[in-house]
């Protein structure tokens, strides 16, 4: 027998098997993100236990290849690393992010020969690889990380990176500014400075970069990149809707106030449209339709939705009133681009109730001429499930643009409000509101010099949001006033409904 030809055959056989066992965990990744992947992201519901069960007997498989080495194969390591991400999202499923799992990226895992965290393997990809761009071929499991894909042994990782390039989360190549993913920035010592970053973006990628242009690095999106997460984890009220999304929302606001057992009721209810135009600008219109009750009556009488003139209830003036006391445009936009926690709001209110301050049939449902709301939203999130909302607002109301022998004043209120949120699951927000506002009253009497009134307010409350669809939520808010009139109670019951398209 020919030793020499028996032990090429030994040494070859190891070889074969571990090609083979490779290609087998190729073959069955790629089924596996064909059934589950999508642009829409990764539908991590429907991936069953016995599907698991297969790729994880197919990855047990390769336990003899070490995957450190640098003649292990640059996509196999990067199909393992996708699909360990996977894996241990669905062994903490549901979650809203991988910041919710302990140690996510350097907690060690059975690889190959031996144990390596993601972050092990990640950076042995980079260095075995000599291209930093492969980062672009790892998904973390975020929205915020390059898209999921199957590499295959038997393309080049060029085109799978320069399709990953295209997405405008990693890159967006602006007029007068270029953003870029925070990708880049944290590992800015393999990529190198920005210069080298933009002449190897334009080498490989089809967006044309200006070198002149500043660059800024975009806010990471960690939530899951479920195709399913809920719509409360994806949407900011400062975020803006792109061209062809938009918003219906109908948001009802019972004011209740007591003073001194005097009554004054006020129902408020706005249906509100936002439309997107591009990622920028959005534009909509406000409908405000009302109803008062004050006087001797009882607590909830606006409901009722009646006119009723000044009539005497037990010696007590009293009235009813319903009508559409607002309807204006609203504007919605970015002030800064890199900036998507931060948005601006306009509203103006035109009055077409006659006499809503009141006259010699009704007394006070809302001011006379019109109003422009001006408010500023900051958002910070602290973690997945904890976030910030800051509402700083400028009001100017009964606004008055000719002058007239008639008494007249205009309020300005500058209310700033803050909304904690928190979110317990992917359907459900709770949220604690505080806020505080200060009124000047510009009173013109006709007969005397114009004065200033000056007053402080605050309430306090606690709301619920949940989606009862993907694209319909439901929201309870309840309210207390604090306010320094001696006397005077008040609180808020509101409910609200939002359909929404991205």
């Amino acid at each position: 027998m020919n030793w020499k030809f028996l032990c090429l055959i030994c040494a070859f056989l190891p070889i074969s098997s571990a090609v083979g066992q490779a290609l087998d965990f190729n073959v069955g990744f790629e089924d596996f993100l064909a059934a589950h992947n999508s642009v829409k992201g990764f539908d991590y519901e429907a991936v069953t236990s016995e599907e698991l069960t297969a790729l994880n007997d197919l990855l047990a498989q390769l336990d003899n290849i070490d995957f450190v080495a640098e003649s292990t194969s640059i996509p196999l390591k990067i199909n393992v690393y996708n699909f360990l991400v996977i894996r241990e999202i669905l062994a903490n499923y549901p979650i809203a992010s991988v910041a919710e799992i302990n140690d996510f990226f350097g907690k060690k895992l059975k690889v190959g020969t031996g144990k390596l965290s993601l972050d092990e393997l990640e950076k042995n990809i980079i260095y075995t690889g000599k291209n930093p761009y492969l980062h672009f071929l790892l998904n973390c499991g975020a929205k915020g990380c390059p898209r999921l894909q199957f590499i295959s042994p038997e393309q080049k990782t060029e085109g799978y990176i320069k399709a990953a390039l295209e997405d405008k989360h990693l890159i967006e190549a602006a007029e007068k500014k270029t953003f870029l993913s925070q990708i880049f920035f944290w590992n800015m010592e393999e990529f190198g400075d920005e210069k080298k970053i933009i002449a190897e973006l334009n080498r490989i990628s089809d967006k044309k970069i200006l070198s002149r242009n500043p660059i800024s690095y975009m806010e990471y999106d960690w939530l899951l990149n479920s195709r399913t997460v809920g719509s409360n984890q994806t949407f900011y009220p400062t975020k803006l809707y792109s061209k062809g999304g938009g918003e219906l929302k109908i948001f009802n606001n019972y004011y209740a106030q007591n003073e001194s057992g005097f009554r004054s009721n006020f129902f408020s209810s706005f249906f509100q449209v936002l439309l997107g135009t591009n990622k920028n600008l959005n534009f909509g219109i406000d409908l405000k339709v009302r109803s008062v009750t004050n006087g001797n009556v009882s607590m909830f009488s606006a409901l009722n939705f009646q006119n009723k003139p000044f009539h005497s209830v037990d010696g007590t003036e009293s009235f009813a009133r319903v009508g559409i006391s607002g309807v204006g445009p609203r504007i919605k936009y970015q002030p800064f681009k890199s900036k998507n926690n931060i948005n601006v709001l306009h509203t103006l209110y035109f009055v077409p109730m006659e006499s809503a301050q009141g006259n010699n049939l009704y007394g006070y449902s809302d001011y006379n001429y019109f109003q422009i709301f001006n408010q500023l939203f900051y958002e910070k999130e602290f973690s997945v499930k904890r976030r910030l909302f800051i509402d700083f607002g400028i009001l100017i109301e009964n606004i008055k643009l000719t002058s007239t022998q008639a008494d007249h004043f205009m309020p300005i209120q500058v209310p700033v409000t803050a909304i904690y949120s928190y979110f317990p699951d992917t359907k459900m927000t709770l949220y604690a509101l505080a806020s505080f506002g200060q009124r000047l009253d510009i009173v013109y009497p006709s007969d005397a010099a114009s004065y200033t009134n000056y007053t402080v307010y605050g309430q306090l409350g606690g709301g619920f949001k949940y989606y009862l669809t993907d694209y319909l939520e439901v929201e309870l808010l309840y309210t207390n006033f604090i306010d320094t009139t001696p006397g005077r109670r008040a609180n808020t019951f509101n409910l609200g409904l939002r359909f929404f398209r991205f």
